[in-house]
């Protein structure tokens, strides 16, 4: 005893390929896509590591093993001087201009 009729096979042999094809396509293109990023990020994580390793490398060549605790000091220009000058000396007397 057949459960399903033949008119039933023919309609899934119709209408399935169809839907396995396209179901594939898209799966093909998420699976391409995923390897893209994942070879990205490993592009970058190994870009990192070598970036790290460098900047690890030129610290121990100069003998800068250690960030100095302090930020570094701007550079000096000539405005910067006439300020501090400006700011150091004794203020004028009450009345002198």
């Amino acid at each position: 005893m057949m459960r399903y009729r033949l008119r039933t096979l023919l309609i899934l042999l119709a209408i399935m390929p169809p839907l396995l094809w396209i179901g594939w396509t898209n799966y093909e293109a998420w699976k391409a896509e995923q390897e893209r990023q994942a070879a990205r990020e490993r592009l970058l994580r190994e870009r990192r590591d070598l970036t790290g390793i460098r900047i690890r490398l030129w610290q121990v060549n100069t003998g800068r093993l250690f960030f100095p605790t302090a930020p570094p000091q701007p550079m000096e220009t000539p405005e910067r001087a006439e300020a501090a000058d400006r700011a150091d000396a004794p203020a004028a007397p009450p009345g002198v201009p």
